[in-house]
């Protein structure tokens, strides 16, 4: 067996995952093949930014209304996030929704969710 290195996994982590979810975009909500790898690339740049500080993006809500929001994924940028008390400490593996991306909405200093195919855009890193 070849042995491969850790960028190579990383990238081959990456690919894979954005293979998955354009692929579901696909098959589970009928979305053409180039909007779905679009999306599928958006929502993983979202990750990145929520994982490295506050984002700032936009989606659409299930209603329809459009939502600027920032947030985060990161401690230290909010006390509310830092004093947040988890109510498990296993994820519920059986709950978790596909295309799903939770957030800690540094405005309405709550967690939110949205889907991947509702994601608009994602910009800047603060």
């Amino acid at each position: 067996m070849k042995n491969i290195s850790i960028n190579e996994q990383v990238r081959r982590y990456v690919n894979r995952w954005i293979f998955d979810c354009a692929n579901r975009l696909i098959t589970e909500e009928g979305m053409e093949r180039k909007r779905a790898f679009a999306q599928a690339k958006k929502a993983l740049h979202l990750l990145e930014k929520l994982g490295m500080g506050e984002a700032r993006f936009e989606y659409l809500k299930a209603n329809g209304e459009l939502r600027k929001a920032r947030g985060t994924l990161c401690r230290g940028i909010s006390s509310e996030l830092d004093n947040y008390e988890f109510k498990n400490d296993k994820p519920d593996v059986e709950r978790t929704e596909y295309g799903i991306i939770v957030y800690f909405d540094l405005d309405k200093e709550a967690f939110r969710s949205l889907h991947i195919k509702n994601l608009i855009i994602s910009s800047g890193l603060r």
